[in-house]
């Protein structure tokens, strides 16, 4: 099982979400979503692409 590139993929996945939430002003779901991507990149060290954040 490659875990980097498990986290890497959920991170892009989840970052897609993020946006979409944010569309239909499920503001304090995507609050939640976000602290989830970055546990996720710090837990992985995977890098978080400066555009999909705030």
């Amino acid at each position: 099982m490659n875990t980097d590139g498990i986290a890497k993929s959920l991170v892009t996945e989840l970052q897609a979400r993020l946006v979409e939430m944010e569309t239909i002003g499920a503001l304090v779901a995507a609050a939640h979503l976000e602290a989830a991507i970055e546990a996720l990149c710090r837990e992985f060290g995977v890098p978080r692409d400066a555009s999909n954040t705030d």
